[in-house]
């Protein structure tokens, strides 16, 4: 995976301000686009918490992203985007699942 590899705690600090896509890609090949945006509140137990911001039909059910089922978070910007980027978790399993959205740099905690 590529982009810049970031601990658990800037990629939540990353996602805890605004609102953002999410893309789920199974190992199995699949793509599921939520219609929902996420926001990171943190670490709640052993996982990551993300709730729906403003959503569309009822709200989901959080989604909870164990720790331990983490193998890296990264954090990258396609070339042509100026303001979009992207914190990635790439899991144990395979599954790969993309926040997309207005991400602010300096909460990353990159040098």
């Amino acid at each position: 995976m590529e982009g810049r590899l970031l601990s658990l705690q800037s990629a939540a600090a990353a996602l805890a301000v605004g609102s953002f896509n999410l893309i789920r890609r199974g190992a199995d090949g699949s793509l599921v686009l939520s219609m929902d945006r996420w926001r990171c509140v943190g670490l709640v137990g052993n996982a990551l918490r993300f709730d729906a911001v403003d959503p569309r039909e009822g709200a989901p059910p959080p989604l909870e992203l164990p720790v331990d089922d983490v193998e890296q978070a990264t954090w990258d910007r396609l070339p042509r985007q100026q303001t979009r980027s992207q914190v990635r978790f790439l899991l144990r399993n395979g599954d790969l699942l993309t926040f997309s959205g207005p991400v602010d740099e300096l909460r990353l905690g990159l040098d």
